[in-house]
Order: C-alpha cells, then sequence, then structure tokens
C-alpha cells in the first residue's frame, strides 16, 4: 500500500467511524476542557501597550510564571488525551473507556519522557537553524504511537520504530499534512472569532458572545487534536504495512 496524503486520510475517516462514541468521550475530556481552560486563561493576559520586545518579553514571561501549574496541567492532559486515543487504536479494539484509560495511566510516563525528549531535540534543532528542527519533527512524529503499538520496546525502541517507518520522504511528508491540518484548524478558528466579533459589534453583546467564543475555539482546537492524533495512527499503520509498485 502506497503511503499518500490521501490514502493516510482515508484511513483516518475509517478509524473515526470505527470508534466515534469513545473518541468524542476522550476529546471532550482531554482535549476541549483544558482547552477551554486555556483560552479563558489567555483572555486574562494583558500586554502592554507598547511594541517594545524586552517589555512585552518581559509580560509573557511573567503571564508564564504565575500561571505555569495550570498551563502545566492543560499540557499533561492534552498528552494524556493523545496518548489514550493512541492505545485505544493500537492496543487492540473492543476495549472500554475504562481499559483504555487504564492502560493510558500505567504507560503514561513512558510517553510523557518521549515526548520530552522529542520537544528537546526540536528545540535543539530549531537553535542550529529552522531545518534541522522540522527534521527532527518529521523523524520523531511517529514515535508517540510505536510506543502505545509496542510498549514493551521502551522509549528508545519507540524512537528506533518511528524513526524507520518515517525513511525517505515520507517523514517531511506526514510533516506537511500536520502543519495542513493544524493550519485549516487556526484558520477556523480566526475566522469563527472574527464572526462572533462582528456579532457582537452588531448586537452590542461582546460581554455574551466572549464565553460562546471560547467553547467554539476549544471545540475547534480539540477537532484538530482528535485529527492529528488519527492522522498519526493512520500514518504509522500505512506506513509498516507492505509496499505496492517500486
Amino acid at each position: 500500500m502506497s503511503l499518500t496524503s490521501r490514502g493516510i486520510l482515508a484511513d483516518a475517516v475509517t478509524l473515526w467511524r470505527a470508534e466515534r462514541e469513545l473518541l468524542v468521550a476522550l476529546a471532550g475530556m482531554f482535549f476541549v476542557v483544558p482547552m477551554l481552560g486555556a483560552a479563558l486563561l489567555l483572555a486574562g493576559l494583558a500586554l502592554p501597550a507598547t511594541e517594545d520586545p524586552e517589555k512585552l518579553r518581559q509580560a509573557l514571561t511573567a503571564f508564564y510564571t504565575a500561571n505555569l501549574p495550570a498551563i502545566l496541567a492543560i499540557n499533561i492532559a492534552i498528552e494524556f488525551g493523545t496518548f489514550a486515543i493512541f492505545n485505544l487504536y493500537l492496543q487492540g479494539g473492543g476495549r472500554t473507556l475504562g481499559e483504555v484509560l487504564l492502560i493510558t495511566l500505567k504507560r503514561f510516563a513512558a510517553f510523557f519522557v518521549l515526548n520530552l525528549i522529542a520537544g528537546l531535540l526540536f528545540s535543539f534543532g530549531l537553535s542550529l537553524f529552522v531545518i534541522p528542527g522540522l527534521f527532527v519533527v518529521a523523524r520523531t512524529w511517529l514515535a508517540g504511537p510505536a510506543l502505545a503499538a509496542d510498549p514493551a520496546a521502551g522509549v528508545l525502541g519507540a524512537f528506533r520504530e518511528g524513526w524507520r517507518r518515517s525513511a525517505g520522504l515520507t517523514g517531511f511528508a506526514l510533516l506537511g499534512l500536520a502543519s495542513m491540518t493544524m493550519f485549516l484548524a487556526f484558520g477556523l478558528v480566526i475566522l469563527t472569532g472574527g464572526i462572533l466579533g462582528t456579532i457582537a459589534a452588531l448586537i452590542g453583546g461582546a460581554q455574551a458572545v466572549a464565553p460562546v467564543s471560547y467553547l467554539v475555539t476549544a471545540l475547534l482546537g480539540g477537532g484538530a487534536w482528535v485529527a492529528l492524533a488519527l492522522i498519526r495512527i493512520a500514518a504509522y499503520r500505512l506506513a509498516g504495512a507492505p509496499r505496492q509498485g517500486i
């Protein structure tokens, strides 16, 4: 089977249809709720009315320092939800929500370490130049699904398998597909925000529309994260399937 964007998207749709009820439950708990919290948190961010980069940096640093526990909790919840979706599909079908959550909880430390290492490698690559950072993302993007599929291999084994399956141009094709998904998601968020802002201006009800905009943003963000998780699973499955042709 050839690894193409069309094939990955088609398989992702198939995955969605197979477990959409559990997916909605997982997305609601670990994507939508944390992202709603993030939207509310960012709503309280007051940037100084200046173009001075140093003052803006100081304001952002103060904001992140003051809200570090909440920010960490939001990120951990989203990572947990992503790993739960991986386990839902790559640990055998027919599992209940409780079984999926239990498996995820038992193995989450390894997934967290894997993401931490990948993030450090990405930061190092980005500090050298943009291309090395993107290369790291492209070649480690399938390590998460690999860990879910074969937890006995450990973190290093997952990196090796993810590296193997993203060989050649495949890794950059996956990165392009992921970037396109996120671009469309952020585009929808911006478009929705503009529409809601226009409605608020017309009816003079900005205070009433703001909570709706936060909820819509969280729903769109949750949907994008589900799509990314399914794309990663589909790519992992197809990259390991026998190839047809040259």
